[in-house]
């Protein structure tokens, strides 16, 4: 039986609107006595069948098995937006559940429908050009600020392709951020810039940690942050001033320099980022 190609894609097409990770297993070979034919294939997702089969019974399970493992790393691991694949031949013998005889080799990829988060700490016009850039970027963006939306400057679009929270201590949403995301730090005030870099560089956990500003605005946090105790190593992770160009000060030029600079650090898929000083 021939797979349904539009309901097959269909499915994958949902699973990816919903955010749902999942993985397709896919019969790629078969030698004598198997279930299904070349072709036939299945969709796991949250650990379960969620559409299709390849056979039933003990080499479905054993399937959905690996299918879900391979999801849970691919979400876990650093370049979790990025398929992840193998195959393997599962001999159809007693020892495996079957009594079929042959023997399958399955195609397994996984789709974990996540991408690395861009948090901006500021709503600013920076940081809404930056954001605004988010279709270009392939990061998931979030801005963060205490101002209420009615209070920022510009005032936002309603059409956004970022997310935004307004909150009363930004720097306490440090903490809760996943692992790998990618911080840019431009609020209105020097004294919250300068707590959610001491906050991110003491978490240790994101590849990039931007502050917008000059040499000399560094120059101060540095001196500041060393007083607190923090060692010439953790300040390294800092990079200042931000963009691959440091000459303008538009608005929408700053932008593009970062959003190169970005772009540039996700092509060499680098796990942490050289600060500059």
């Amino acid at each position: 039986m021939s797979v349904n190609q539009q309901e097959w894609l269909e499915s994958l097409a949902r699973l990816r609107s919903e955010r749902r990770a999942c993985a397709q297993v896919v019969v790629i070979g078969v030698k004598g006595s198997a279930p299904r034919e070349i072709g036939a294939r299945m969709i796991v997702a949250d650990g379960r069948l969620a559409w299709g089969t390849i056979g039933g019974g003990r080499l479905e399970h054993l399937a959905i098995e690996r299918a879900a493992k391979l999801v849970e790393a691919a979400q876990s691991g650093r370049d979790a937006g990025t398929p992840q694949a193998f195959t393997e031949s599962v001999p159809l013998s007693e020892k495996a559940g079957q009594c079929c005889g042959g023997e399958v080799t399955l195609y397994y990829e996984a789709f974990p429908w996540t991408r690395r988060k861009l948090v901006i700490f500021g709503a600013g016009h920076v940081a809404q050009a930056i954001a605004g850039l988010q279709p270009y970027l392939d990061l998931d963006v979030l801005l963060i600020d205490p101002r209420s939306e009615e209070e920022i400057e510009p005032p936002m679009a309603a059409d956004r392709p970022f997310e935004t929270l307004f909150i009363d201590s930004p720097e306490e949403e440090i903490s809760g951020l996943a692992e790998g995301s990618l911080l840019l730090v431009m609020s209105h005030s020097h004294a919250l810039d300068q707590e959610v870099v001491a906050r991110a560089i003491k978490r240790n956990a994101f590849p990039y940690i931007g502050l917008i500003g000059s040499d000399r605005k560094w120059t101060r946090f540095r001196h500041r942050l060393l007083q607190r105790g923090f060692t010439e190593e953790e300040l390294s992770r800092v990079t200042c001033p931000i963009g691959v160009s440091k000459g303008s000060k538009e608005p929408r030029k700053i932008a593009l320099s970062v959003a190169a600079e970005l772009v540039e650090l996700k092509f060499e898929g680098a796990s942490s980022a050289e600060g500059r000083s």
